[in-house]
């Protein structure tokens, strides 16, 4: 008999899940090494000025952006997406954790200032949209949380197709197509959103989203996110679940954060939070509910 000193993988993953993960995590490393490199330099001070001034005339729309990848948004928007994929709120919820003990830890070690302790508030083309911050800029928290988000959702989706859970051929092509560019799109606006608002340097991004394309397959394939997820589908934990969501969304909307949210998305928000509510309120399917990973 031969005998193995590889572990063996945890229930329900193989060695070609890690494989396939390949990519994603060295693209990721690519990102955070880049953004380390670039940090402090004269191009990272000339790309943000950059940006700022050219694109900064949408103030609005780059507020709602960088407002979009709070931590408490990503949650809140997941889990209303989610009542039958609950391994995308496992995965999230083990993502906020390792990820903002990274984050933290980079942050308090580097102590990178943010732009506006280094320009200034009397620039003349630098200028900040929303709070004042100065000190902890590398990485971006908010990037890590928007590129993570993008990572789970899109393995969900990948998985999804493989398992036949999609619609038919064509129409499932063009939907996950859709689908997977979408949510990469959203955490491209979200990261550059940073720059705009004046809270991080480019580099920052640039780190944050290698951060987030790291984590989110490494949570994906965990024991305990698979664990996690199965709880999620208990009877007796999905009205809490549901419960939860409208307060959410009510301290999302009166999180002060320096620009106040327009009344017309604190309605959509909320509404977001109460049909949230509704889908984790049903009861699955006996075979979702036994099998949340079809």
């Amino acid at each position: 008999m031969r005998l193995s000193l590889r572990p063996s993988p945890l229930p329900g993953q193989t060695w070609a899940d890690w494989r396939a993960q390949a990519p994603r995590l060295v693209l990721g490393a690519l990102l955070l090494t880049a953004g380390l490199s670039l940090s402090g330099s004269a191009l990272d001070r000339a790309w943000c000025l950059a940006l700022q001034q050219s694109l900064g005339g949408w103030p609005t729309t780059w507020s709602l952006l960088t407002w979009s990848a709070l931590g408490i948004c990503s949650l809140l928007l997941v889990t209303c997406l989610s009542d039958g994929e609950p391994r995308r709120v496992a995965s999230l919820l083990v993502a906020m954790v390792l990820g903002g003990l990274v984050v933290h830890v980079i942050k308090r070690s580097l102590q990178v200032d943010r732009p506006l302790a280094v320009f200034g508030p009397d620039h003349p083309v630098f200028h900040v949209m929303g709070e004042h911050l100065r000190k902890g800029s590398m990485p971006s928290g908010h990037t890590t949380t928007a590129f993570t988000v993008a990572g789970l959702m899109t393995l969900s989706l990948r998985d999804a197709a493989r398992s036949g859970g999609m619609l038919p051929t064509q129409l499932q092509r063009f939907v996950s197509a859709a689908a997977w560019t979408g949510w990469w799109l959203l955490a491209g606006l979200q990261g550059l959103s940073r720059v705009v608002v004046g809270a991080h340097w480019p580099s920052d991004v640039l780190a944050g989203a290698g951060l987030g394309l790291i984590l989110a397959p490494l949570v994906w394939q965990l024991g305990v996110t698979r664990r996690l997820a199965l709880g999620l589908t208990r009877t007796a934990v999905r009205p809490w679940v549901a419960g939860a969501l409208p307060v959410l969304a009510v301290l999302l909307c009166l999180l002060d954060l320096g620009t106040p949210l327009p009344a017309a998305w604190c309605v959509a928000v909320v509404g977001l939070g109460l049909l949230g509510a509704w889908r984790w309120c049903r009861v699955l399917p006996g075979a979702r509910a036994a099998n949340p990973f079809s």
